[in-house]
């Protein structure tokens, strides 16, 4: 088995000061990368000042393993200044991991807009801010691979500003892919699902039991302590180390990691359904066409799957197939 190394790459991880970034910034120090390990140091949530200097540990940590990182501690929401710090330290740039975030506690009765805004602000506005900065680099040296944390909050979950954070950032890593199409350049921009225990789902389940029994109500329910050990970060990163290598080529993928599982994620399209069979390529489909194609609509073996990051939308020569039907 050949090795995949990163000898000679720096990679910028945001959020590594802790759970899956510090996994993934270890991991990738051990492959020979020089990481930059960009880490606030706040509370779970994104409130309160930073507490410690948890960038100089990790690398204080990578360095005591053999391996090679900085620390940076501006905020993702000035990304501006976190990859001019890359450059001016390392001189070069070829993979961003774009893993900080924030999780609020709220329950949708209880969000706030100032909440919200302020999730979105780290989780999705963060992620532009850097990608917008580091953008130019990966053009000038005509490469880069970017990876984007989203979560299994996007398949729905009680914490409305994460997961609609969460789900932006998978069409962000889209577009990306579109514009690195057009440059015809070897960047590619790749998306994780993770599922790991960290310090942010262990200070969050905490939060959410606390607001329990404010309530009156029980604490949650949690999983065996077994089952955790087997959520540990560090099972999550090989599928990041791999989305980072110049040997992908994966573009614009979704893929779900957690416990030593991996999968890959794919959007499906049903068949089409032809409308304008019924009323004619001038008239306006009626609602009652629709009622009346749901078994085409629900029949995904006769449909296909899009390809991400290509900005098209629609089956395959599904214009000529419009015009056939009505020939």
């Amino acid at each position: 088995m050949n090795d995949l190394r990163f000898d000679g790459q720096v990679a910028l991880v945001t959020g590594a000061g802790r759970g899956l970034g510090r996994a993934h910034a270890r991991l990738l120090a051990a492959r020979g990368c020089t990481v930059v390990i960009n880490d606030l140091g706040s509370a779970f949530d994104g409130t309160g000042a930073a507490t410690g200097r948890v960038a100089d540990e990790v690398v204080a940590l990578i360095e005591a393993e053999g391996g090679k990182a900085t620390a940076n501690y501006d905020s993702v929401e000035n990304g501006q200044a976190i990859i001019d710090d890359v450059m001016a330290t390392h001189g070069r740039l070829d993979i961003v991991i774009n893993n900080a975030g924030i999780l609020t506690p709220e329950v949708w009765s209880e969000l706030t807009l100032e909440s919200w805004q302020r999730t979105l602000n780290v989780n999705l506005t963060g992620v532009f801010s850097v990608m917008k900065a580091a953008w130019p680099v990966f053009v000038a040296q005509q490469y880069g691979r970017c990876i984007v944390t989203s979560s299994p909050a996007v398949y729905g979950a009680g914490v409305a500003a994460y997961a609609a954070s969460k789900a932006g950032v998978i069409g962000l890593a889209n577009s990306l892919q579109f514009e690195a199409k057009k440059l015809k350049l070897d960047i590619k921009c790749n998306i994780l699902i993770p599922q790991a225990d960290t310090r942010m789902t262990q200070d969050f389940g905490a939060a959410v039991d606390a607001r329990r029994v404010q309530q009156g109500k029980p604490a949650a329910r949690k999983a065996p302590a077994e089952v955790m050990q087997r959520l540990s970060p560090d099972k999550v990163s090989a599928m990041v180390v791999w989305l980072a290598h110049q040997d992908c080529q994966a573009e614009a993928s979704i893929h779900e990691a957690g416990g030593g599982y991996f999968a890959r994620l794919n959007w499906a399209r049903s068949a089409p359904l032809f409308a304008t069979e019924k009323e004619g390529v001038l008239a306006a489909p009626l609602p009652e066409n629709i009622r009346d194609g749901q078994n085409t609509l629900a029949d995904f073996a006769g449909g296909d799957h899009p390809i991400s990051g290509d900005g098209s939308m629609g089956a395959p020569n599904a214009l000529e197939q419009v015009f056939g039907h009505l020939k």
